[in-house]
């Protein structure tokens, strides 16, 4: 069965915090090319989501994420329709030097609560962010 028949996909973010303020990649493809989100992307093979966001983040921006810790999960059915994403957020340390992957994030932004509307968002990263900056 596809993902076009209701299978379940997962998907794993990183809430990236430098400086008081959230990381945020352009979409270089895919659902939201264009469009700003948190860090990560799906599970190769018996990745658990944990393991899945710290990959990704390395690959894509450079830095170790490391301590991931799960701040929020969802499920949506409305952003891609006919697919369901359980997604899994996660807060953690980074480190290292940005060295972004072009052709997935070709340029980064920091938001905050005070320039988080004037930022064009993928998804429902936007109430994610809210929910994490309500809750700090």
């Amino acid at each position: 069965m596809s993902a076009e028949h209701g299978v379940e996909k997962i998907a794993t973010r990183a809430i990236i915090v430098i400086n008081n303020k959230v990381l945020l990649g352009k979409r270089g493809g895919g659902g939201g090319e264009g469009q700003f989100a948190l860090i990560g992307g799906k599970p190769d093979g018996k990745e658990t989501p944990a393991e899945a966001v710290v990959r990704e983040v390395q690959e894509e921006t450079g830095l170790i994420f490391t301590n991931p810790i799960l701040f929020f999960e969802s499920k949506n059915s409305q952003t891609i329709p006919g697919q369901t994403w359980h997604t899994f957020y996660f807060l953690g340390e980074t480190s290292g030097e940005l060295n972004l992957k072009k052709d997935e994030v070709p340029e980064v932004v920091y938001v905050n609560e005070n320039n988080l509307k004037s930022i064009d968002i993928a998804f429902d990263h936007r109430e994610i962010l809210i929910r994490f900056f309500a809750s700090n």
